[in-house]
Parts: structure tokens; sequence; C-alpha cells
């Protein structure tokens, strides 16, 4: 701990004076310290606090090494800090053992028993965690659950894992199994005509690491730093009343109707202001080296803006605006490891099942349309409408799905993002909830795209913003391969509007998911009342 904290003094020290090097030389020392605490937790909450502890560690030790012009080894520490909790259950619970169970069946059976009770000690510590609302109240109720034999069973359970996962690595074709992070992981998912873009911001500035399999290109966006970043989300520290977009939406969630427009005016003014240093730039990037798309990674508070949504004026539109997803399509991923994870489900897909849920609070005049146009090019829908959309309805119900549309209420919970959730008829679908499910057996199984139409669906928790705790990241681990998802309150109407349109591009005029919700957004921003 000590020579962490020591080593991450030095490296600050450095990286205010720009002195990239030593920075970097330090930075890469408090990360190895970083790594040996955190193998050695053994509970979930451990590892959390962890994580914590580390917060920026990574963005700064990847702007120091590309700074020094390392630039592989900085997408690496990014990729490192990036969702490492999903990454983490991604490889322990997808791996492709089917060679293992060949060569090994005893080991591969010793694996699938230790990672099966990992999962079910990992499930119980999930919903302990969210009984309790603040940290003393999860500290005492931590205590108060014989945490001797609760982490005895951790310790054994790890150990084991261990020793099996030295021995798996012996046998030919597994020896980086379940190997930390690394570049090989990123270069396993970068495609030639979609580079994936890693976009960090820091003190001294921002940076954006565009990756494809032939090249990476740093982009050095100078006047986009932690200052500016925060003032645009709490407001400037020179005037606190002032507030910022975090502050317009906690009034907006408090009293939708009367704070509305202020609410309308913040999402105008931060989604302009990350025009001119972020969107801007990246834009002219990515058209010089001749690309339309991208799949970004944004670190930090990054990860809760719609960066596709940053505009500058332009009067020749019908909004007067042109829009980032104007010139280039966006899609977001955690990491580069999830986003290979994803494309396996995917290309594996092939039933056309869909299961939509249907207002379950029945307080959605327009979720009948919504859910007609859903069904209708599907040859095997199931609805489960109002009343029937229970909890454990729609659970019995995912493992039987290929295809899912949720048309309901959500909520995010900042603070304690395992209480996320979508509103069914009982009671709230939580983001613990999808963590527990397992829609892949093996190389089975899974579903291609869940469309979760209601309100907040793809907010993260704020105190391991880097984690990417959300409910788009809880249906990926599950098995889901791509998620629709929102970053706020949305209109039953124009949602309704914007997912019929979508549906018409995609069942219909054959265009890829990402691609018809694009262009459904441009359809139903320029379209007249």
């Amino acid at each position: 701990k000590e020579c962490q904290q020591t080593a991450r003094n030095l490296g600050s020290l450095h990286f205010e004076q720009q002195a990239w090097l030593a920075a970097a030389d330090a930075y890469t020392t408090a990360l190895a310290a970083a790594e040996i605490l955190y193998q050695n937790c053994i509970l979930l909450d451990g590892k959390a606090a962890e994580l914590a502890e580390t917060a920026d560690l990574p963005r700064r030790a990847a702007y120091a090494l590309a700074r020094c012009d390392n630039l592989q080894t900085a997408a690496a520490v990014l990729e490192q800090g990036r969702a490492r909790g999903l990454s983490e259950t991604l490889e322990r619970d997808r791996a492709d053992l089917a060679n293992l169970e060949k060569s090994a069946p005893a080991l591969y059976n010793q694996y699938l028993d230790i990672t099966t009770q990992l999962r079910n000690l990992e499930a119980q510590q999930r919903a302990h965690a969210t009984s309790a609302t603040s940290a003393e109240e999860q500290n005492q109720l931590r205590q108060s659950l014989t945490p001797a034999a609760h982490r005895t069973a951790a310790i054994r359970l790890r150990q084991s894992l261990e020793t099996v996962i030295e021995q798996i690595r012996q046998i030919e074709g597994y020896a980086d199994f379940l190997d930390q992070p690394n570049f090989n992981h990123i270069r396993a998912a970068l495609q030639p005509d979609r580079p994936l873009v890693y976009l960090v911001t820091t003190p001294a500035g921002s940076l954006a690491l565009i990756l494809t399999p032939d090249q990476i290109t740093d982009l050095w966006l100078d006047d986009l730093t932690e200052i500016t970043l925060r003032e645009l989300l709490y407001g400037p520290a020179a005037d606190p009343e002032l507030g910022g977009w975090f502050k317009a939406f906690s009034l907006f969630r408090q009293d939708s109707k009367a704070n509305y427009s202020a609410w309308l005016d913040a999402i105008a003014y931060g989604t302009q202001q990350l025009w001119q240093p972020l969107m801007a730039p990246l834009i002219a990037k990515l058209q010089a080296l001749n690309f339309t798309q991208a799949t970004l990674i944004p670190t930090g508070y990054l990860s809760l803006l719609p960066l596709h949504a940053a505009w500058t004026a332009d009067p020749s539109t019908p909004s007067g605006k042109r829009y980032a997803l104007d010139d280039i399509h966006c899609t977001y991923v955690p990491n580069a490891r999830s986003l290979t994870a994803a494309q396996k489900i995917r290309d594996r897909i092939v039933g056309e099942s869909l299961l939509a849920i249907d207002n379950p609070r029945n307080d959605l005049p327009n979720s009948s349309r919504e859910i007609a146009a859903a069904t209708a090019s599907f040859t095997q829908p199931q609805v489960l409408p109002q009343e029937h959309a229970t909890v454990d309805a729609v659970l019995a119900a995912l493992p039987h799905a290929s295809y899912l549309h949720l048309s309901c209420h959500g909520t995010a919970d900042f603070n304690t993002p395992l209480n996320s959730g979508l509103l069914m008829a009982d009671g709230l679908l939580t983001l613990r909830n999808l963590l527990d499910l397992k829609l892949t057996e093996g190389l089975t199984g899974g579903i291609r795209l869940a469309i979760l139409s209601a309100c907040e669906t793809g907010l993260p928790g704020l105190k391991l913003a880097d984690e990417a705790i959300s409910l788009p990241t809880g249906l990926l681990q599950a098995g889901v391969a791509g998620v629709v998802a929102s970053l706020w309150a949305v209109s039953d109407l124009s949602t309704m509007m914007l997912l019929v349109r979508f549906y018409d591009y995609w069942r219909e005029d054959k265009l890829e998911p990402a691609i018809a919700l694009r262009e459904a957004q441009k359809w139903l921003r320029d379209t007249t009342n």
C-alpha cells in the first residue's frame, strides 16, 4: 500500500512538471503495486475498495505513456483499468474450454465446479450489499453475516481456482488462460472499417487513441481537461450555485414538470460544450483517416455523456444544429474484451424469438403501438402484457428469447448501481437480478439485442465510473450482445415514434441495429410535429 501511494505521488509530481518519462515510470510502479493489492482481495467489496483507491491512476499512466510515444502500452493500461470486474467475469465464465474438456476432462470439471461456487458466492455478496444504503450500514451488515465463514469459503475457492488455472496453463493452447488484459486482447477486437477509440481526460488535457488492426493514432485534445469536464458536470468552482449537468438532472428528477425546461437547457449547453474541445477534432481526425464510424470507449466521467449528441450551430439544417452523429456513426462499449464477447454472442444467434414486455404498470399510453411494431416482423414473439409482466415471469422467459424489448419504466441509482432497474408489475427487475442470470451455456445461447425502452437505462454508478456498473453491462455479463439504452427520462410518445421507425429501418430495410437506431434518431430529430 505504501509503495503504491509513494509511487503515485511521485508520478503525479512528474505529471505536473510534464516530465512524462519519469511520470510513466512512477505510475507503472504504482500500477504494479495496485495489481498485487487487487489480486489479494477475496470478496467483491474488497476489490471495489481497491479499484476506488486506484481511481484515475490508469488514465494518468496511459496519458504519460502516450506522451512518451508508447501508444500500445498506453492502450493496454486503459483496457486494464476499464470495466475490470466485467472482463474478469466474462473471461472466467465464457472461456472456450472445448479442447480442455477433451484433453483433460477431470481438470475441466474441476474448473467448472469452482467457478460455479464462486458465482454463487458473488451472488450472495451482491444481495447483501444492496440491502444497505450507506457505507456504515454496509460495514455493519457485513460484520453480522458471519464474515469469517464467508471469507473462509472465498479464500478456499480462490486458492483452488489459482491452482487449477496454473494447471490449465500447462496445457497446449492455454498458456495465457485468464491472464491480465493485454494488447493481444485489444487486437482481437479490432476491425479494419470501425476503429476502437479510447477517450481519456486528465488534468493536463485529453487524449484519444484510435486503434485499427494496422495502426494506433494519437489525438491530443489539450482544451478538454479534468477541470473543464468537472465544471461541465458540477458547475464552475467559482460559482457553485450555477450548478451543472448533475444538478440540473437531479432537479429534473425531483420535479420533472417544474424543471423540464432547465434540464433541456442543460442538455443543449452540455452537448454544445463537448463539440469544440472533443468531438470536432475527433471527427476531423477520423474523417482524415477515411472512417465513417467508430466504437468509443470513453473513460471516467466521459462515459456518462452522450458524445454522439455533441453539436455546433449550422443554419442549413432543419434543427439549426449539426451533431456528431451526422458525421460519424458512434457505438459504445465498456472495453475491448467486452466487445469481443459481444461479437461472439452476436455471431451465433440464429433464432427469431422476441420477448416483449408491454407496459407492466399500465400507465404508458403509447406502449401498445411500440410493442406492435416490435413484434410484427418476428416469427416467434412472446408478449408479457401489464400484470403478466412480473419479475419472476420475465426472468423465467429470458433464457428462451433471442431478442428482447422492454417497454416500461426504469431508474438508475448513482450511489448503489446494483439497485438500478426496470419496473415490472410487481416490483423492480434490478441489475443484481441480471448479474445472477446465465443466458449462455458454454458456447451456446444468449440474446442478440435488448431494447430498453425506459428512462435512465444506460446510466452507470458514479463511485466507480470506470467499472461501468449499469444495466447494459449487466445484460452483457448475463449473455446479451447489444443493448439500446437511454441516459435520462424519456417521453412515452417520442420514444414510441423513435422505436417504430427503428424497427422499420432494422427489420424492413435490413440495416444493422446500430445504424438503424442512428437513422431513426436523425428522422425523429428532423421531423415536424
